[in-house]
């Protein structure tokens, strides 16, 4: 996965005049500008308040201001696209190589299966509603709101829950890269000195930190962020050369590597990948920044396009990854290039993309707990609200860095962020939240079919995810425990 906030703030950057945020006193939101501010269904009829669904989900709504869905696809592969794509042959390793090529295509289409879920429920809430633009979290709130009686008084812990998610993954994330960063600068230094550094990986981390942490104190990302986007050539010119190197690299027989493991293996492969998939938290804001919402969905739209050219790839590199290297292969693909000056340089910019990205990551984080933290405040205590930001920014980062200390391997990180945060994101919130918006009205409107259809699939994606999350959460742990990598 790729650093999904960093796509998610140049959208607003570029955006801007149309992207709708809270007000200057954060109690209300602004509706949108649309080049028809009525919204009319296909027979011109014009809709006030709640809708039925067929008439609220045919309205066709185009923004006067917006990005095409070309824009869209390729911000939204750019935002997938990422150093995660690096670890998908471990995903392999750990399911084995038929059961990982199945396991790459199935939680493929799951996410986008989620991802349509976000989008259909964003969609009918906001149009139902005036056609305000709504964030993951501002969408699991509204989906309470307007749902049954019992689930109304539950919107704010909704919101509460999927923002805890995404600020758990988010903060996974910025683990996983400080690891991802420090076992880089060990390959560079083994190269550049012909030996191994005189430090420890926990002291290299704790080194690592102190820049990394002295970055995170701006607090202004504009800059970080169009260099960190610049960063995204570099994650492509990785992928050019490990595929070429998986070419021309001597593959290991099929039949001498697992086919399928167990459930153990299988769970920590899932973890990884979910990891990997995982953009939910952009599919929103990219959502909200199309001239036309509707290019977002439908079989050529902008998800399902991107997400089947992103599942190919991720399969051809998890696939001839495992092939190509083996029971050797490491937590990231860049690990198995052999050292040469040209790999070594892609590893040195990989980790100055990661540097960066880090700092986005971060920077999302503190917009999100800021306000809250300040209201809670009085504003007679102007030294307390003037260094409020840097406390906070050190402390998410000091628990980033117990993270990484106690569990400094990718092959164990990865998968222990994608099987807890990156599942709930994933796949148990929107199957829940899914419920949540549309069984009332399909059982108002007398549409049983529906109303039993959309309540058997998600309430058997539910469970699965529960299943996944326990099971895999349990291998992760275990395997931490006994360093089993």
């Amino acid at each position: 996965m790729s650093t999904t906030e960093e796509q998610k703030i140049l959208i607003e950057l570029e955006t801007m005049p149309f992207i709708v945020g809270p007000t200057e006193n954060g109690q209300e939101r602004k509706q949108q500008q649309f080049d028809d501010l009525r919204m009319k269904d296909v027979g011109g009829r014009v809709q006030n308040g709640h809708s039925d669904t067929k008439s609220v989900m045919s309205t066709v709504i185009s923004r006067k201001n917006g990005i095409s869905a070309t824009s869209g696809l390729i911000n939204f592969i750019c935002g997938m696209i990422g150093p995660g794509c690096f670890s998908l042959a471990v995903s392999f390793k750990q399911a084995g190589l038929w059961g990982g090529l199945a396991l790459v295509f199935i939680v493929g289409f799951l996410s986008l299966y989620s991802m349509h879920k976000i989008v259909s429920c964003s969609q009918f809430l906001a149009k139902s509603n005036g056609d305000q633009s709504l964030d993951y979290g501002e969408m699991a709130e509204a989906a309470m709101l307007n749902s049954y009686r019992w689930a109304r008084r539950h919107a704010k812990l909704a919101k509460i829950v999927v923002n805890a998610c995404l600020l758990a993954f988010q903060l996974g994330v910025i683990t996983v890269f400080m690891v991802f960063a420090v076992e880089h600068v060990i390959e560079i230094w083994e190269f550049i000195a012909d030996s191994p550094p005189p430090f420890s990986k926990s002291v290299i981390i704790l080194m690592y930190f102190v820049p990394q942490m002295l970055l995170n104190f701006i607090g202004h990302m504009k800059l970080i962020t169009i260099l960190c986007l610049c960063g995204n050539v570099i994650i492509f010119a990785a992928i050019v050369l490990i595929t070429k190197e998986l070419m021309m690299h001597k593959w290991y027989p099929t039949w001498e590597l697992n086919s399928v493991t167990g459930i153990e293996g299988i769970s920590l492969a899932a973890g990884a990948l979910i990891y990997s998939f995982e953009g939910q938290a952009m599919v929103l804001p990219l959502e909200n920044s199309l001239k036309r919402p509707k290019d977002m969905t439908g079989m050529t739209g902008v998800l399902s396009t991107a997400m089947n050219l992103v599942t190919v790839l991720y399969a051809f590199l998890g696939f001839f990854g495992y092939v190509t290297f083996g029971p050797t292969v490491q937590g990231s693909l860049t690990l198995n290039l052999p050292n040469s000056v040209l790999t070594v340089s892609i590893k040195g910019l990989l980790v100055l993309k990661i540097f960066f990205g880090s700092a986005i990551q971060l920077f999302v984080i503190v917009q999100m707990l800021l306000p809250s933290l300040r209201s809670k405040i009085s504003e007679d205590r102007k030294m307390i609200h003037r260094f409020l930001p840097y406390a906070l920014r050190l402390g998410l980062m000091l628990v980033s860095l117990c993270l990484a200390l106690v569990v400094p391997n990718l092959m164990q990180i990865i998968p222990l962020v994608g099987i807890t945060s990156g599942l709930l994101i994933s796949l148990i919130l929107p199957s829940f939240l899914d419920c949540m918006v549309f069984l009332p009205v399909y059982k108002k409107q007398g549409e049983i079919f529906k109303y039993y259809q959309k309540m058997i699939i998600n309430l058997f994606l539910f469970v699965l995810g529960w299943l996944f999350l326990g099971s895999g959460l349990y291998s992760s742990i275990d395997d931490i425990i006994n360093n089993d990598v």
